[in-house]
């Protein structure tokens, strides 16, 4: 039970440190600070049209939107070339899926810019 014991408190150990690392915002202040459309961590935009922090964050979103479209233009082909019953139901199936996906997205994305204004709150 002794070891047992230890890793529990070393892992609860690097778990406090882990969340008391501070957010570090990206770039530089130009523009108004921005949160990340994808990762929802903070970042200073290069652009005026910039939605993202950077490369892997913009490749992330689109290479989803684009597995959805394929996964939705194959279900419509299957659907509507055998005819399917339930069809509909499936489609709503797929969409309430992304749909719980984009707002568990959010739901992160709200928690990561409130630690980031407390923060900053208490920076100040």
């Amino acid at each position: 039970m002794d070891a047992m014991e230890s890793l529990a408190t070393e892992s609860r150990r690097r778990h406090a440190a882990q969340a008391a690392k501070p957010i570090v915002v990206r770039g530089a202040p130009p523009l108004p600070m921005r949160y990340c459309g994808e990762c929802g961590n903070p970042y200073w935009p290069t652009r005026q049209d910039q939605d993202f922090c950077g490369t892997a964050c913009r490749q992330n979103f689109h290479k989803r939107r684009y597995q959805r479209g394929a996964e939705l233009y194959d279900f419509a082909m299957d659907w509507r070339g055998k005819r399917r019953k339930g069809g509909f139901t499936e489609f709503c199936r797929i969409v309430d899926e992304w749909l719980r996906d984009e707002r568990d997205r959010r739901a992160r994305h709200a928690k990561i810019r409130e630690a980031h204004q407390r923060q900053i709150k208490g920076g100040q």
